[in-house]
């Protein structure tokens, strides 16, 4: 079941940015509170000792104590009431249990008053409220004494009332996080008799009834499926209390408390319906002294969206402004600490990044207006965690694609190029990656890389080499580190060869790569730069300086393989290579191309590589890049065992271009200058069925 924090927040959302314009009337508590909050609740009548209890949450815009110890409750504006705070953070959020009344449905609640006492201590005596503390695991808690001095000395990270003592998440942070919790209801059984209570728990857990413990069974362990930690209680049906002690040292978080009712055969865990009930409050405005006009909102996850090792969470903003509406010309400016604003009543903003946000928000009418700046806490729902509800993170990419990059705070920013990069927005991607590395400070070197390499390969799959050329340069003198700045350089070296095909440019730059970074432990970019130089050699026809540069790459070993187990890796890539080329898909198929050349360099001289890069090629319709390939091969290699098949391919890019007489020159070519070719007949075939041979010289 949802906890009573989901519910709580939920009905919130029933409160619209028009907010009635008549100020409360009831009387402050005295001057020297400066803010209250009136806060709607109907209770329910128990007849129960203790008292009714309400819950609300609200934002303080940093205006109470740090302690919350000025926060007071009130009926009428001035009879306080007991209250509790049970939790403050993340941001500036207050979580505030209190006393109710039946029959009344209108309180007070008031802090900004820096003077302000401790208040008295209430003891709460309805539902179930679950305390979660962060401990640093050290030696076993063995007994209960052990555990509670231990949360006496922890952080608190959250609490909050629950619907019942079953929980197989943390509901507050990570599982994994290691933590106390305690939780402490009241409850009636719904019948007299012998209950068997029972534990399951990834962790040590006390149970204990009235004060009495019932179930102790001490940790570290994980959980069970079966009530074999259980004792028989006789129940009165009276109210009960009940307190359950978890310690979760790292690892799944399990918490169960359990019973077998009277009468029957099987255990659950003990129902919602037997603890005494919780109201959920619901804010409904903010009075400040002296302002007729009050700017007010709260903020909750409406939703999250997952990528690889990513949640982003969209946060919903629910305006709760005094006397202003838009139907009465009221103007609403909101900033969302990132960078990023809006002039709707009641947004929605996605935010990338984990932390606390400075949200402001003013609101204005005619001459009048006001500002509520507060901390909002961003991250996940750990309450929903367990839930399979995750929305499409493509609807979030979409949402930020709308975004000012250059107003973006960096921690979004960066989240952002890479949240493009795995949805394939290229258009987006390249103004958030330009952003990064071209203008923004502060960002890491291992973040500018990551970002620079992003923005040149996305530039160069648009057609904008030019571009990537520019960029290129401009990160290599951001970055201090000499192998980060090789991995750029080596991409310039790649742009000018694969993309702008200005060869003496492309030969330069490895040039300058194997004299600046040959001592920088460069080892990757320096093989890089050696295939490079090869490339350009085999594609103006000299095959020994090609060999040559193809040698000293394959020379610098990043990895060793036996000659056994690299012809079996070559014939594995060739298999790849023929089977994704014929399933068109053609990311693997490039991929396994590249990762041959890499691997084994020399063998772009032995014509296998080339003939199935220009297949591939030829298969995606690039008959150019097809062509180039074929020819220059044939140029370094023209002894190559592949060259008749390499010709015949050349052949048919010129045929499909309508360039008959270039395609029976290089026909007649396989078939004179490779008589012995198993693929002459062939070669001799398709040439006659262009109209045989030329007369040439």
């Amino acid at each position: 079941m949802r906890c009573l924090k989901t519910l709580c927040l939920a009905a919130v959302m029933g409160v619209a940015a028009t907010a009635p314009v008549v100020a409360d009337q009831a009387l402050w508590l005295n001057p020297e509170w400066t803010v209250r909050r009136v806060v709607g609740a109907v209770v329910e009548d128990t007849g129960e000792a203790g008292g009714e209890v309400a819950v609300c949450a609200f934002y303080t815009g940093g205006l109470a104590k740090p302690d919350a110890s000025d926060v007071r409750v009130a009926i009428n504006g001035r009879r306080l009431t007991p209250h509790r705070v049970l939790q403050i953070g993340p941001g500036d959020l207050v979580r505030v249990a209190f006393e109710a009344v039946p029959n009344v449905a209108r309180y007070y609640v008031y802090y900004g008053n820096p003077k302000a006492p401790a208040p008295k201590p209430w003891e709460i005596k309805r539902g179930v409220l679950l305390e979660a503390r962060r401990w640093v695991a050290g030696r076993r808690l063995a007994a209960l004494p052990m555990v509670e001095a231990a949360w006496a000395k922890a952080r608190p990270i959250g609490a909050d009332f629950v619907s019942h003592i079953s929980f197989g998440h943390h509901p507050f942070a990570p599982d994994g996080t290691p933590t106390i919790f305690h939780y402490g209801g009241w409850f009636i059984p719904p019948t007299a008799g012998t209950y068997s209570i029972a534990t399951s728990s990834d962790g040590g857990s006390w149970m204990l009834i009235d004060g009495r413990p019932v179930v102790v069974w001490p940790g570290p362990h994980g959980a069970v499926r079966n009530a074999r930690h259980a004792k028989d209680v006789a129940l009165t049906q009276a109210v009960h209390r009940i307190d359950y002690w978890n310690v979760s040292q790292a690892g799944r978080t399990m918490s169960v408390a359990a019973w077998r009712a009277p009468g029957e055969t099987r255990y659950r865990a003990i129902p919602p319906n037997v603890f005494l009930p919780v109201a959920e409050a619901k804010l409904v405005e903010m009075d400040l002294r002296g302002e007729k006009l009050v700017a007010d909102f709260f903020a909750q996850q409406a939703d999250e969206a997952w990528w690889p090792k990513q949640y982003a969470v969209r946060m919903r903003f629910t305006n709760l402004s005094k006397a202003v509406s838009v139907a009465h010309g009221g103007r609403f400016e909101w900033n969302f600490g990132d960078g990023q604003t809006s002039s709707e009543p009641r947004p929605t903003h996605v935010y990338l990044a984990p932390g606390d946000y400075t949200v402001s928000l003013k609101a204005s009418r005619g001459m009048l207006s006001n500002t509520f700046r507060t901390k909002v806490g961003v991250q996940r729902d750990w309450f929903n965690q367990a839930s399979r509800k995750i929305t499409p993170i493509a609807r979030y990419a979409t949402a930020v694609a709308q975004y000012d990059f250059a107003k973006l705070d960096l921690p979004n920013l960066i989240l952002a190029v890479d949240l493009f990069k795995h949805e394939k927005m290229r258009r987006p991607l390249i103004a958030a990656a330009t952003e990064v590395t071209r203008r923004r400070e502060g960002v890491s070197q291992k973040g500018l890389l990551a970002a620079g390499l992003v923005l040149g390969e996305n530039l160069r799959a648009a057609g904008r080499a030019e571009e990537a050329l520019r960029a290129y340069r401009t990160i290599e003198g951001r970055i201090k580190n000499g192998r980060r700045k090789a991995e750029i350089a080596v991409q310039i070296g790649e742009t000018l060869l694969k993309d702008l095909r200005r060869y003496d440019e492309a030969e330069k730059e490895y040039q300058r790569i194997l004299k600046t970074y040959a001592t920088a432990g460069a080892d990757r970019e320096i093989r890089r730069a050696h295939i490079g130089i090869g490339d350009i050699w085999r594609h103006r026809g000299d095959g020994e300086k090609a060999r040559a540069a193809y040698t000293a790459a394959a020379a610098i070993r990043l990895t060793f393989q036996p000659p056994n187990v690299a012809a079996v890796r070559v014939g594995t890539l060739a298999r790849n290579v023929e089977e994704y080329t014929r399933e068109r898909q053609w990311e693997w198929a490039f991929k396994f191309i590249d990762d041959w050349a890499w691997e084994f360099p020399l063998d772009k001289l032995k014509g296998h590589w080339s003939l199935l890069r220009a297949e591939a090629l030829l298969a995606r319709r690039d008959r150019p890049a097809a062509l180039r390939e074929a020819m220059d091969l044939l140029g370094a290699s023209p002894d190559s065992a592949y060259a008749v098949r390499l010709l015949m391919l050349a052949a048919q890019c010129h045929v499909a271009e309508g360039q008959t007489d270039k395609a029976r020159l290089l026909l007649q070519t396989a078939v004179e200058d490779y008589p012995e070719d198993p693929q002459q007949s062939a070669a001799r075939l398709r040439l006659q069925s262009l109209g045989g041979p030329l007369k040439t010289e």
